[in-house]
């Protein structure tokens, strides 16, 4: 159990780290042919469409590659918010599941749903962490965006989906995190509005993602109640209720930071989802107070219910470190981190920097305090890292 557990966990942080690099797509430069389809997309009110994501990850100490099919289907509304019907095999039984996501705007909260257990779980979330959901929601209109600041190439037409369709493809690794993958947007010639995105991330040799969205619906009608959930009564709150969710703040990623010191006590010598992947895995080995008392209760564990409890207590702090280190890549905020040469007992040395403006950066230091420097204190603070 206890070693199993944080198998677990690693190969859920390092599926999840790579769905969500896939899904957190940012940016607003301007382009030719896709600037158009992106002006037509942001005119639509609501809009529907079904997304199959596959993954199979492969982590040292396990029998067989770890594997994930979900098949999903949004509904997304300028007014209301989203909503995610799901079906997955549960990673920790095998079994196939269905769970609902409402992502709420008025009382700033995600609520999932899940049927099969008669639970419900509820993640409150500040203005900041709302909005950077917003983000992840899967909505191709930031895929567009994004892809607008990236390399891409544009593809000859083929028949998709019944029409006539114009390819682009991109395997910028601003785009993918620096993982290896690529992304493909297929656009209707009448419409000028996507039919198809399919998605490849390969995390390492042995794990990789496989995404495709499509079946898209454009300008459909909805109404409040399709956003409203309904708790039935006989559900009772789930072992995750209440508790904090993933943030994408530099805060959240402060707290990964000090997730890892005490849990493995030093820093990830890498923030790309490989690299984090990797620390993970020495947790198995790590002898600090918190990793000694996670393995005590994680023995103690005797449900599924309360494993993945366990695990989230390892994958969300992690995914908060490495998704805001995704979207640095993604904004092109120039990231740059020093885990390699950095200790918790380095005080005054860089950390993680980022640019912030033209002559500004926004630095963490190793003692995880933050401030804002400009480009000649900046230089001066790395002149002093260790080489």
């Amino acid at each position: 159990m206890k070693s199993a557990t944080i198998k677990i966990a690693v190969a859920a942080a390092v599926v999840l780290a790579a769905i969500g690099g896939i899904c957190l797509w940012t940016g607003t430069k301007s382009g030719v042919a896709l600037a158009d389809v992106l002006a037509k997309m942001e005119q639509v009110q609501a809009f529907m469409y079904r997304v199959d994501l596959h993954s199979n990850t492969m982590t040292p100490g396990m029998i067989a590659p770890m594997k994930m099919d979900m098949s999903m289907t949004m509904l997304v509304a300028a007014d209301y918010g989203v909503r995610l019907d799901m079906r997955m095999n549960d990673p920790l039984t095998g079994q196939p599941t269905e769970e609902q996501m409402y992502l709420l705007p008025e009382q700033k909260m995600m609520l999932r749903l899940m049927p099969a257990k008669k639970q419900y779980e509820r993640q409150k979330l500040d203005a900041s962490e709302f909005e950077e959901m917003r983000k992840q929601n899967k909505d191709p209109r930031l895929l567009v965006k994004q892809l607008l600041e990236c390399e891409y190439q544009v593809l000859g037409k083929t028949r998709l989906e019944g029409v006539e369709a114009q390819g682009f493809r991109t395997s910028d690794p601003s785009f993918t995190g620096g993982l290896p993958g690529e992304a493909t947007l297929w656009v209707d010639g009448k419409t000028g509005l996507p039919v198809r995105i399919d998605m490849k991330l390969n995390v390492n040799e042995q794990s990789e993602t496989q995404g495709t969205l499509y079946d898209f619906q454009w300008d459909i009608p909805v109404t409040a109640d399709q956003f409203r959930p309904v708790v039935p009564p006989d559900f009772t709150p789930g072992l995750s209720d209440g508790t904090k969710g993933i943030s994408l703040t530099e805060q959240g990623a402060i707290d990964g930071l000090k997730f890892c010191v005490e849990f493995g006590g030093k820093y990830p010598e890498s923030l790309e989802v490989a690299g984090l992947a990797q620390t993970m895995q020495s947790f198995q080995t790590s002898q600090t107070p918190a990793a000694r008392k996670f393995l005590q209760e994680s023995a103690q564990a005797k449900t599924p219910e309360e494993i993945a409890a366990k695990t989230q207590e390892i994958v969300t702090p992690m995914l908060s470190l490495s998704q805001f280190y995704l979207n640095l890549l993604k904004d092109k905020r120039e990231p740059v981190y020093y885990g390699r040469v950095v200790t918790p007992g380095d005080i005054a040395q860089v950390l993680l920097r980022w640019k912030t403006g033209e002559n500004e950066y926004r630095v963490i230091f190793a003692d995880l305090h933050a401030a804002t420097v400009d480009a000649e204190t900046l230089a001066k603070l790395e002149a002093g890292l260790p080489k």
